[in-house]
């Protein structure tokens, strides 16, 4: 898979270039790029396959490289600092990305990921939502729209049509107002309590279920649970009755 390397950043180069040539044969190494100008240049040149991309750069984002193309030609993934709205953009996007310092461990399980979906590139529609996502967070406002990604495929939804969602195994089900179908997310729950840190009326109440604080009906006191809308009783956990009482009690 002929792949490139655009950071601003030599020492991350450095780092990616040299666990791609160590651990991964299946990676061809074309080359290496700054900024987005030769980012640009480099992908109009080698035609890769897979871009390790990094967010912010001295010309721009990895958001206006990406842009510059109709379609998405190529599978990337971001390689990010540790930038809060970064992060929650790529997941309302349903994105890849790795943190920095990338490690092996972190490199081998992006590869993984790309190699597993390699012809299901990033649509249109998950780039958009995901760069305005991005734009959103760095102007301290919150995102409306999230990415959700299932096995019959991609689902953008309304943030605040969101009631509940409950962790079923290593997936979690969606439950949404006004709708009749269940939604089954591809992703844990611990994934989306970190997605919707930047949301205060979101809160993991217990480890099974995060809860739209807006969407509750009523606080029982005799079960220590939440009357959702949908009707349903969300149980809360004893860590954190207190908290939620407290948020509750905010809205």
């Amino acid at each position: 898979m002929k792949t490139l390397i655009i950071d601003d950043e030599p020492q991350c180069q450095e780092v990616l270039e040299l666990l791609i040539r160590e651990n991964h044969p299946e990676l061809n190494l074309a080359g290496k790029a700054g900024n987005v100008a030769e980012g640009l240049a480099m992908i109009r040149q080698h035609s890769p396959e897979l871009v390790f991309l990094d967010v912010e750069m001295p010309d721009g984002t990895g958001f206006d490289l990406v842009s510059s193309f109709p379609e998405v030609p190529f599978n990337v993934v971001f390689v990010t600092a540790h930038n809060d709205y970064a992060v929650s953009a790529f997941r309302l996007g349903a994105l890849d990305f790795i943190h920095k310092p990338v490690t092996a461990n972190t490199l081998r399980e992006a590869v993984e990921r790309v190699m597993q979906k390699r012809i299901e590139k990033a649509t249109i529609e998950q780039w958009r939502l995901a760069f305005e996502a991005f734009s959103q967070l760095k102007s301290e406002k919150l995102p409306t729209r999230m990415i959700v990604s299932t096995l019959k495929g991609l689902h953008v939804i309304p943030i605040e049509e969101i009631i509940r969602m409950q962790a079923d195994g290593g997936t979690t089900e969606i439950f949404q107002k006004n709708a009749d179908k269940r939604l089954i997310a591809s992703t844990h729950l611990g994934a989306y309590e970190e997605q919707f840190k930047p949301f205060e009326n979101f809160v993991r109440v217990h480890r099974g279920h995060i809860v739209n604080l807006l969407e509750v009906v009523e606080y029982l006191r005799s079960n220590n649970s939440l009357l959702m809308s949908d009707n349903y009783p969300v149980p809360v956990s004893r860590s954190m009755r207190e908290e939620v009482i407290e948020r509750l009690s905010k809205l």
